[in-house]
């Protein structure tokens, strides 16, 4: 009966981006330019919540709400709850954004009718490659990865294999040379940006991770130029839900359809000869009549 429920069931529910998403990577670094209101570099925080929106979710599709906020002080600036603690117009916020999206919940890729799942189509980006994470059984190859700042994917290349904490992850790298973009609404300007992911090719899920971004607009004028990271608690949270996450995806993906059947036939067996083997109860004594009326 386990073996069933997990091949009918338990694999499939397992092998879905989980509906109660609801994180933060917290990232920790230097910035400079316009943005950071300094000329030289000055440490940053960097936070990224990522949470589901269930009424706009199925079981096949689920939309995400991602907010990310940059602030040239040493508190995040949105607290636990999802809510911003700076206004957009701080003087210690160096970028504040908001990006809604939906993805295919077995394939952790962008789907393509966006509009309806977002249901602002306003403000629908042409999502494609990874988003907010690799898929389930990530395989050591390029893919496809997705850049908001240009608006299209670029390509994550695939560089090896990194053991963190005692978990095996997978490393890509994104390049992104020096091009014209729009930099902000209706300006256009340059961009570059370098990332390094590791990732838990298991569940796919973003266990470390290194970047670089430079913006400048179109008169050399250094609009941003931050290099981040994530922190060392970010990491080993990371880690933990990986390692665990993977022992549900071994359960129900390997062990209780593989041996469940196996351990349910040899405990059949073993209880048949444990019955044939029983002695046979003994035999009840006769019991004497009593003569009526005595």
């Amino acid at each position: 009966m386990a073996a069933a429920v997990a091949i009918f069931w338990g694999k499939d529910a397992a092998y879905k981006i989980p509906m109660n998403t609801d994180s933060y990577t917290r990232l920790t670094g230097e910035a400079s330019g316009a943005l950071a209101k300094s000329d030289t570099p000055v440490p940053v925080t960097y936070i990224v919540h990522t949470q589901v929106d269930p009424k706009k979710s199925n079981d096949d599709v689920i939309a995400m709400v991602q907010t990310e906020c940059v602030a040239t002080t040493t508190d995040y600036c949105i607290d636990e709850k999802g809510n911003f603690v700076l206004a957009a117009d701080d003087e210690h916020v160096v970028t504040i954004s908001q990006d809604k999206f939906a993805l295919d919940r077995r394939t952790g890729f962008p789907v393509e009718d966006q509009a309806k799942y977002i249901g602002d189509p306003d403000k629908v980006m042409p999502y494609e490659g990874v988003v907010v994470k690799f898929p389930f059984d990530t395989e050591q190859k390029n893919y496809d990865y997705w850049d908001g700042n240009l608006g299209k994917a670029v390509t994550a290349t695939y560089k090896g294999i990194r053991t963190i904490d005692g978990l095996k992850t997978y490393r890509f790298d994104v390049a992104v040379p020096a091009q014209d973009a729009e930099v902000a609404a209706g300006t256009q300007g340059t961009y570059a940006a370098t990332q390094s992911v590791w990732v838990d090719p298991k569940t796919g899920a973003f266990i470390d991770q290194t970047g670089t971004k430079t913006v400048t607009l179109a008169d050399g004028t250094r609009v941003l130029d931050i290099e981040a990271k994530y922190t060392p608690d970010t990491v080993k949270t990371n880690v933990a839900d990986a390692k665990s996450n993977k022992r549900s995806l071994w359960l129900m993906g390997t062990f209780l359809p593989i041996y469940a059947p196996i351990i349910g036939v040899v405990l059949l067996v073993l209880g048949f000869f444990l019955l044939r083997r029983r002695p046979p109860a003994p035999a009840a004594e006769p019991r004497t009549p009593v003569a009526a009326g005595r």
